[in-house]
């Protein structure tokens, strides 16, 4: 085997890695592959390795802009990505529009009544424009707009996950509006649970037969109830729609506890890539985790100058080099003017970690 040592700064996409040559951290690499990411490329950064033996003979040809979906999607041309800011005006409405008519909807579900899910689907169709225009305004929003009823929040948040998601697979229209369909109702078993049992907490397993009956006889479409059905399963009984959901559903729950400052970022990225190859795909969950960013449009960050920002927009090459916007100085203890960075361009800053706000009092929602 022919081996070099490369730094880590030097590393290109494509090369495959033997193992760590030199680092600050403990990082071990239990198995060679190819990297294929420049998500994992910052992620060994961020945990200190310097330098990598690869081997060249190896190495692979220079990969797509655009990640390739898995066998069993179609796939759909991209379009160029609308300003960030715009969108985000734009997206807003959309947003709380697909709140109200999910309350309502869940509201129905909860008395056992079949919907019509007419409104729903055109809501997950107003999310996939969103997303085709630019996914990192989605992303902002589902973040930074937090609804304060967890089982609508989930609801919306997976579906804006879902919307981003599909864009990242390059899906087919029909396809994406199913998968996001199914992202948004997962859980209407679930409002049902909370009226007949109100003082229990419903768990994922346990609402999804009634999920099922409640989309069953709102005649769900057939892949969204696939989808649905699946997402709890082991990933060797996941059907392709299932597979998506399931990582977006953990990814959602496990959001949730990031935003109650239980994990942090890092954490969160851990226990997902861990459930990768058991109960969620390997390499559907690379995707969607190079979609989401090494730090999600939305989340709070620490900058090495130790003001804290707000996550904007993440770079479409440098996954820890995002924009993001100034809001407080976690040295000084004190406010600071609006203002945004591109970190792509400031290479005498650079973040550090996520921000904990409860640790200064902060509110997110506050600084939108």
């Amino acid at each position: 085997m022919t081996k070099q040592a490369v730094p880590i700064d030097e590393l290109a996409l494509g090369s495959y890695v033997i193992a760590v040559a030199r680092q600050t951290g403990d990082v071990v690499i239990k198995h060679a592959g190819w990297v294929r990411s420049e998500l994992l490329i910052a992620t060994l950064k961020q945990k200190g390795v310097l330098e990598v033996f690869i081997d060249p003979t190896k190495q692979l040809p220079p990969p797509k802009e655009l990640p390739v979906a898995p066998a069993g999607f179609e796939s759909i041309a991209a379009t160029p990505r609308a300003d960030f800011a715009q969108e985000c005006s734009r997206t807003e409405l959309t947003l709380q529009s697909t709140r109200q008519q999910t309350a309502a909807t869940f509201e129905k579900m909860a008395q056992a009544d079949s919907v019509d899910l007419t409104e729903p689907a055109q809501n997950c169709d107003k999310l996939l424009d969103s997303s085709s225009r630019n996914p990192q305004a989605l992303l902002y929003l589902q973040q930074v707009l937090q609804e304060d009823d967890v089982l609508l929040r989930h609801a919306v948040r997976c579906a804006c996950l879902m919307a981003a998601f599909c864009q990242s697979l390059q899906l087919s229209e029909a396809e994406a509006r199913d998968y996001t369909l199914a992202a948004l109702l997962h859980d209407a078993g679930k409002a049902q649970l909370k009226q007949l049992f109100p003082q229990e907490q419903p768990t994922d397993q346990a609402a999804l037969p009634y999920s099922l009956t409640l989309l069953e006889q709102s005649e769900c479409p057939a892949r969204s109830l696939d989808a649905v059905a699946g997402h709890l399963a082991p990933l060797a009984d996941q059907s392709a729609p299932a597979r998506l959901l399931a990582i977006v559903n953990r990814y959602a729950n496990l959001q949730e506890l990031a935003d109650l400052g239980k994990i942090d970022m890092a954490t969160l990225r851990t226990q997902l890539l861990a459930a990768a190859g058991k109960a969620l795909d390997p390499q559907l969950t690379q995707i969607f985790l190079s979609e989401m960013g090494l730090y999600p449009p939305g989340s709070a960050v620490r900058l090495k100058s130790g003001k804290l920002a707000l996550v904007l927009e993440n770079h479409p090459k440098y996954s820890d080099k995002p924009k993001v916007k100034l809001f407080y100085h976690s040295v000084h203890r004190h406010h600071l003017p609006a203002k945004v960075l591109d970190l792509a361009k400031l290479p005498e800053e650079h973040i550090v970690a996520a921000a904990d706000l409860s640790q200064f009092a902060l509110d997110l929602r506050q600084y939108f």
